[in-house]
């Protein structure tokens, strides 16, 4: 479990491509971010990837076999943190910053 400004990489030093879900969750914590973590890392697997920032509060999924939307939005969801936005990102110049 990475410390206090945490950042998750499910594949560190992979690159975002089109197509892509963008969420902006309500995380406060680690603990947050690692429940976040614990249901993607169950339902994102490679080649697929995912990025998780708790200080910009972004969750990034992308991949060429991505699960539906729909189902990575509900398990989201369950883990109790609050979806403050999503989107579906098709166009890979539209895609934000994984950084910090």
């Amino acid at each position: 479990m990475a410390a206090a400004g945490q950042v998750i990489n499910s594949v560190p030093g992979s690159v975002p491509t089109a197509p892509a879900y963008s969420y902006t969750v309500k995380m406060t914590c680690g603990g947050c971010s690692g429940a976040v973590n614990r249901v993607l890392g169950k339902n994102v697997a490679a080649p697929n990837a995912y990025h998780i920032s708790l200080p910009t509060q972004r969750v990034l999924v992308w991949g060429p076999s991505l699960p539906p939307f729909e189902t990575i939005t509900e398990k989201i969801a369950k883990t109790g943190k609050e979806i403050q936005s999503k989107e579906v990102i098709d166009d890979a110049q539209k895609l934000p910053s994984i950084e910090a």
